[in-house]
């Protein structure tokens, strides 16, 4: 099998996990057992493409026991390989309800700035979930979040340091059974204390989101959002042709 094909295959794994995952998801039926470490992640354009390239990244998307569509992109790649529709479960709108399902739970919140993950915290407590007992920072090595999670396993884990570092360290953790659950949350911080602000509903509900954000953030996500979005669609079209 060559270099390319391979790749082409690993993009056919992911889109079918997240179309089975994606339709099987029922947060009522989540539960978290002693021995059996679960992780979320969720698989937008972006993640495609780093996947593609990548296959570390690949793997560690793939031992998520829940890979969830996340956005129109994947939404149009689905479409184009035949799957049915299935809901848009992104991060920023399903992590706060898998919270709040499990308030009285330890939770650790590992991610984006300190700051962030203190008013993250506060926000939490003031809707109901106090018991936040780690809280670090997104910008220690892999192996400084482990050794915490040895010395003091938590129930659950919420990592907000971007692709791939977050879904490497999560898949460390259910290896190492050192969670019940690790959730990829990405930007999830930034967008539940406002410092980063969602597009208004109507923008949404018309899948312009990523438009919004571009907006917003044109030097950060510029790239992302114009060559990002044309690799995107070349590896969906490529993987396409080699069916």
């Amino acid at each position: 099998m060559t270099e390319r094909s391979s790749a082409t295959s690993r993009i056919h794994e992911l889109l079918d996990k997240t179309y089975t995952d994606s339709a099987r998801w029922n947060l009522e039926e989540l539960s978290l057992e002693e021995g059996a470490p679960l992780s979320v992640g969720f698989l937008n354009a972006h993640a495609v493409t780093s996947a593609y390239d990548q296959e570390d990244f690949f793997t560690s998307l793939m031992q998520c026991n829940y890979l969830l569509r996340d956005g129109i992109g994947v939404k149009i790649a689905l479409s184009v390989f035949g799957y049915q529709k299935t809901e848009n479960l992104n991060g920023t709108d399903l992590i706060p309800m898998i919270l709040d399902k499990f308030s009285d739970q330890d939770i650790s919140l590992w991610g984006s700035s300190e700051w962030v993950v203190h008013a993250c915290k506060d926000k939490l407590k003031t809707a109901g979930m106090s018991n936040i007992t780690s809280l670090e920072h997104g910008f220690h090595e892999p192996d400084y979040y482990l050794e915490l999670a040895r010395k003091s396993k938590k129930k659950i884990v919420v990592i907000c340091m971007g692709m791939p570092k977050q879904e490497l360290l999560a898949k460390q953790l259910v290896q190492e059974n050192l969670c019940q659950l690790a959730i990829c949350a990405g930007g999830w911080a930034d967008f539940y204390t406002g410092v980063k602000k969602r597009a208004p509903r109507w923008v949404r509900k018309l899948s312009l989101e990523w438009m919004h954000r571009l907006t917003k953030e044109p030097t950060r996500l510029g790239k992302r959002y114009t060559f990002g979005i044309i690799c995107f669609f070349y590896v969906v079209i490529r993987t396409c042709l080699s069916k």
